[in-house]
C-alpha cells in the first residue's frame, strides 16, 4: 500500500497540472464541463473539491490522444 493520499487537494492538482486554483475552479464549474468533451475528473466532498491523482493522468492521456487525432 502507498504512502500517498487517496486524493489530492486543489492546490496540489493545480501544481501537477501546471494550472492556477482559479484555472482549475472554472474548469470544475458546471458550464465548464458541459462545454468540454472531456470534463476534468473531480470529487466533491462536502464543499471542498479533490482529484486523484491517476484520474487527472488518465484525463491528460485522453487530452492528448485527441489533440493526436486532430492533427
Amino acid at each position: 500500500m502507498s504512502n500517498q493520499p487517496l486524493v489530492i487537494s486543489i492546490s496540489e492538482a493545480a501544481s501537477l497540472l501546471g494550472l492556477t486554483k482559479e484555472q482549475l475552479y472554472e474548469l470544475t464549474r458546471e458550464r465548464s464541463r458541459v462545454r468540454s468533451a472531456h470534463p476534468i475528473p473531480f470529487l466533491r466532498l462536502g464543499k471542498r473539491i479533490a482529484f486523484r491523482r491517476e484520474s487527472l493522468e488518465q484525463w491528460i492521456a485522453k487530452l492528448e490522444g485527441e489533440k493526436a487525432v486532430e492533427l
